[in-house]
């Protein structure tokens, strides 16, 4: 498999960052990469984040939200007490978008999992805003020549269907697949409630190999501190966030949407601890059906959360 791709340069970028395509990345840069499509369930799933029924993929929903409700770089942002980028301890560059194709799942997963791999050799920290939540799989298999990292997952659901209607890499089973890259050592999955796809196996599953289920109503009785603790001090990690974590009152536009999630300031304050505590490597974050979002605040519930993890992997920088 080639080591990078070539990408759309989108119109915007994110923040109106500059362009940097994945073979031309510094080491250091945290880079913004759109993947609106991967492996799709057999006559069912692309058409929630397909053009045909949306006036945008979801990378382009997010980067529109990102410029419209966070403006500048430069200006003050309260989540973070201070401009973006710490005054400049990081540099944040827009890596475009790839270009996947609705029901080519091999292809999709090539491209997803090469760009990846370009951004690791840079030495970039690279943040994949997706489609569905099949788009992790080939990120967190490009992420792999990064070395050992644990994988911190915010999901209503745990995903760890071995298959389901014959595919091994659609959006059930993510973490599933994670499990089985040699250099996940660590995997603490927040948020689960109501009823998905697993069953009692893959509850048991998950348990057996070491995955820490944290419920919402865990996190929201214990607290961040409390998932801190389960995310071992030596290892980077990885967040995979699917926004039908939220509460449905804060994201509606899901694809499975489930009460009782948390709000946004109890997962962005997550996401802040432990980009503060501990090294980021990867960012993803999927799910979010364009379509569903005629006013544009669920994109924007997941622009902001992007940018409360960036902003404090930039603090972690400078400190």
């Amino acid at each position: 498999m080639a080591d990078t791709v070539a990408t759309r340069r989108p119109a915007p970028t994110f923040l109106d960052v500059p362009y940097r395509p994945p073979g031309a990345l510094v080491g250091g840069e945290i880079v913004v990469l759109g993947a609106g499509h991967c492996t799709p369930y057999p006559a069912t799933d692309d058409v929630a984040y397909d053009l045909a029924t949306a006036s945008d993929t979801a990378p382009e929903a997010i980067r529109r939200a990102a410029l419209q409700s966070s403006s500048d770089i430069d200006h003050w942002d309260f989540d973070l007490d201070g401009p973006l980028l710490a005054d400049g301890a990081a540099t944040l560059v827009d890596g475009g978008d790839l270009p996947t194709v609705p029901g080519d799942g091999a292809g999709n997963r090539a491209l997803i999992e090469a760009a990846t791999r370009a951004a690791v050799a840079a030495g970039a920290v690279p943040v994949l805003i997706g489609g569905d939540d099949s788009v992790p799989i080939p990120f967190h298999r490009g992420l792999a020549a990064a070395g050992p990292f644990a994988i911190l997952q915010i999901d209503a659901h745990i995903d760890w269907r071995d298959t389901l209607g014959g595919e091994p890499d659609g959006y059930s089973s993510t973490m599933r697949r994670a499990s089985e890259l040699p250099g996940v050592r660590a995997i603490v999955q927040v948020g689960a409630r109501g009823v998905g796809s697993a069953r009692r196996q893959e509850v048991e599953a998950a348990l057996a190999w070491g995955a820490r289920l944290v419920t919402a109503e865990a996190l929201r009785r214990d607290g961040a501190e409390a998932v801190l603790a389960l995310l071992p001090e030596a290892l980077p990690v990885v967040i995979a966030v699917d926004c039908d974590a939220f509460d449905p009152s804060v994201v509606p536009a899901v694809n499975a949407p489930t009460p009782g999630g948390p709000l946004f300031h109890e997962i962005a304050g997550l996401l802040r601890l432990v980009a503060a505590r501990r090294r980021v490597v990867g960012l993803s974050i999927v799910e979010l059906v364009p379509a569903r979002d005629p006013d544009g605040i669920s994109a924007t519930v997941a622009a902001r959360l992007v940018l409360n993890v960036v902003g404090t992997i930039a603090r972690r920088r400078g400190a």
